[in-house]
């Protein structure tokens, strides 16, 4: 059983360490602007996040094999023997280093998102100003052009 759980938490660690590397790629495609690209790897990140998952969903019922009570493998730490706790507590150790590593790269990449879209989205208001008439009364009601200038007229009058 001891060997299970070391086995879903190397495979753990290492699909941490690959969606640290898809969160920098995502990054390195945000820069570039390239929508496509991002799209194709956000699938790939939900499809890896889905299977880290199930990964830890198959943790907790070989803990529960261990503790029917225990819901975390913290709980049943203290019952394996030293040598293959410490085993178990360095790859804990670095599946927390790779998850503060993705949250840290996911907030930036969610900051930069925001930030094209924010620009796009100004962008997009600024060229509707500018080719928004200016004047609401373009066309007349007979779908003529509408000309604000009076025609000229001869005044008459005293001096």
């Amino acid at each position: 059983m001891i060997r299970l759980i070391q086995a879903n938490l190397d495979r753990q660690s290492k699909a941490v360490l690959l969606l640290s590397m898809l969160l920098q790629e995502e990054f390195s495609l945000l820069m570039n602007k390239d929508p496509q690209g991002v799209t194709g790897v956000e699938l790939v990140i939900q499809e890896l996040m889905r299977q880290i998952s199930a990964e830890r969903m198959s943790m907790r019922s070989f803990v529960q094999k261990i503790d029917p009570s225990a819901k975390r493998l913290g709980q049943v730490l203290s019952a394996i023997e030293d040598s293959q706790r410490k085993e178990i507590e360095q790859l804990l150790g670095k599946i927390d280093e790779f998850e503060q590593k993705c949250g840290v790269q996911a907030t930036k990449n969610h900051q930069l998102a925001q930030a094209l879209l924010e620009q796009s989205s100004s962008m997009l208001e600024f060229l509707h100003k500018e080719i928004t008439p200016k004047q609401q009364n373009v066309y007349s009601s007979r779908g003529r052009y509408f000309n604000p200038k009076p025609q000229a007229t001869l005044v008459n009058g005293r001096l």
